[in-house]
């Protein structure tokens, strides 16, 4: 799990100082994005080489709402990985430790120029190592 903090901006709020719903989407990329730098992957690196990961699915479950001054602690996770689909996990929780949302993105890597999904570990064997460490480190913390 990878944690990050994010002040909440009075531009991503709305007239009542609530977070506007779709800015927990930017949240969740930050906190994702920042995860797989952390693990020494880039995703600038995947495009350079002529492929993208888009997000195929997307579920939030609003809990409470955060507003301007908070600040969002986003934790992200690896739920689900095949070695053709990754499913992220989320939950973004306020300074007292508060569920606000939970959420789930989908992702797959394609080739750029036609869309066509890729197993990981054909093209990208680091990358896929590295997600099946996780997944192994995620069982052993979860039988314990």
């Amino acid at each position: 799990m990878h944690t990050i903090e994010i002040p909440v901006r009075y531009a991503e709020t709305d007239m009542m100082g609530i977070v506007y719903h779709s800015n927990y989407l930017v949240y969740l990329e930050i906190a994702r994005t920042e995860m797989i730098k952390s693990l020494g992957l880039d995703y600038k690196e995947m495009e350079e080489e002529g492929y993208v990961s888009p997000v195929t699915n997307v579920n939030l479950d609003y809990k409470r709402s955060l507003t301007y001054g908070d600040v969002a602690h986003v934790s992200v996770w690896i739920d689900h990985y095949d070695g053709l689909r990754t499913i992220y996990g989320y939950e973004v929780k306020n300074a007292d430790g508060q569920l606000a949302v939970s959420a789930k993105t989908t992702h797959v890597v394609v080739k750029k120029e036609n869309f066509r999904p890729i197993r990981l570990p054909k093209i990208f064997p680091n990358w896929h190592a590295i997600y099946e460490q996780m997944r192994a480190d995620d069982a052993v913390l979860i039988s314990n």
